[in-house]
C-alpha cells in the first residue's frame, strides 16, 4: 500500500446495493481501525435545468431542501446498519453538485481523491454491459477512474458485512498485485483469517514445465513476503481455465463462510479494458463476495 488506509468512505442512498456496502464498509472501518465517513450525493433535480441558480436562494430553494430531507434519510437508514461502536466518530457529507455538472461518479470520485488514506466502499447491481451502457452505472465508472482502493459490494453480500473468513489474493507478480498482497495480509490479520493465494493458468496449455513452475513459486514467495504472517495459515492455489475470472470466482463460490477477494488491476483505461479484457473488472462482475481493487 502506498500510504496506511485510515479512512473509509461508502456512498448511502438507501437500496439493498448501498445497505451491503455500509455493511461491510462498518466490518473494514473495524478491521483497519480506520474512521468512518456517509456520503449521499444530491445532483440537481431535471426540473432545475432551466432555472437560474443566481435567482435562487438556497434557504427558499424548496427542492434542495426536500433533496437534503433525502440526504437525511439515507445517512439515518444506513445509521441503523453501523455498529454502535463507530457511531461517535462517523461522519455524514452531503456532496452537493455545483453549476451544471449533473455526474453522481464524477461528484464521488473527486471527494474521494480530496480525502487522503481513504479506502472507498461502494455497492453495485449485477449489470450486463448492455445494461451498464443503457442505464448506466456509478459503480462501473467509479472503478475505472477512481485512484484510491476500493471496494465493491454486491446486495447478496449482506452476510459478509458480519465477519471476513478468508481473503482470496489472486497473484500475476506485478506492482498492483504486490499491494493488493500487503492490504490482504493487514486484513487477515486483524479478522483472524486464512489467506488463499490463487495463481491461474491457461486451460488449453500442456503441464507447466520446471521453468514454468519455478517462475509460478517465484511469484508464490512474493506474495508472501508481502503478505507477512497470517496467523491463520496461508494456502496457495494454481487454477485452471480459459477465463480467469471464472477460475477466481468459481473457487470464491465454492468455499464455506464469507469470503472477500482483494486484487490488484493494472490501470489500464476504459477503451483499452473494453478491447483487451480485464480480470479484475470481470472479477467485480460475476463475484458474490465483496471485491477489493489495489490500484
Amino acid at each position: 500500500m502506498r500510504e496506511p488506509l485510515s479512512l473509509v468512505i461508502v456512498p448511502v442512498d438507501g437500496s439493498p446495493a448501498a445497505d451491503a456496502a455500509t455493511r461491510h464498509a462498518a466490518l473494514l472501518t473495524e478491521l483497519l481501525q480506520a474512521r468512518l465517513q456517509l456520503v449521499h450525493v444530491m445532483p440537481l433535480n431535471p426540473a432545475e435545468l432551466s432555472d437560474v441558480p443566481a435567482n435562487r436562494l438556497a434557504e427558499t430553494d424548496r427542492d434542495r431542501s426536500q433533496r437534503l430531507q433525502a440526504a437525511q434519510a439515507a445517512f439515518t437508514h444506513a445509521k441503523r446498519l453501523v455498529p454502535e461502536a463507530l457511531q461517535p466518530s462517523l461522519k455524514e457529507v452531503a456532496l452537493e453538485e455545483k453549476g451544471f455538472v449533473r455526474h453522481p461518479a464524477r461528484t464521488i470520485i473527486e471527494h474521494a481523491r480530496s480525502q487522503p488514506g481513504c479506502l472507498l466502499v461502494i455497492g453495485a447491481r449485477h449489470l450486463s454491459d448492455f445494461a451498464k451502457f443503457m442505464e448506466g452505472s456509478v459503480s462501473n465508472e467509479v472503478v475505472h477512474k477512481v485512484d484510491c482502493p476500493i471496494t465493491i459490494v454486491h446486495p447478496e453480500a449482506t452476510a459478509s458485512g458480519e465477519r471476513m473468513d478468508s481473503v482470496l489474493l489472486p497473484i500475476d507478480g506485478s506492482r498492483h498485485s504486490n499491494r493488493a498482497a500487503a492490504l490482504a495480509g493487514e486484513l487477515a490479520r486483524r479478522a483472524g483469517a486464512s489467506v488463499e493465494l490463487l495463481y491461474c493458468r491457461p486451460a488449453d496449455t500442456p503441464q507447466p514445465t520446471s521453468e514454468e513452475r519455478g517462475e509460478s513459486e517465484q511469484i508464490f514467495e512474493q506474495a508472501r513476503q508481502h503478505l507477512g504472517e497470517v496467523p491463520a495459515g496461508i494456502a496457495t492455489r494454481m487454477l485452471v481455465g480459459e477465463d480467469y475470472a471464472v477460475a477466481i470466482t468459481d473457487f470464491a463460490h465454492g468455499l464455506p463462510g464469507n469470503p472477500v477477494i482483494v486484487m490488484g488491476r493494472r490501470g489500464l483505461g476504459a477503451l483499452h479494458e473494453k478491447l483487451v479484457g480485464s480480470v479484475s473488472h470481470r472479477v467485480i462482475d460475476l463475484a458474490h463476495c465483496p471485491v477489493t481493487v489495489m490500484v
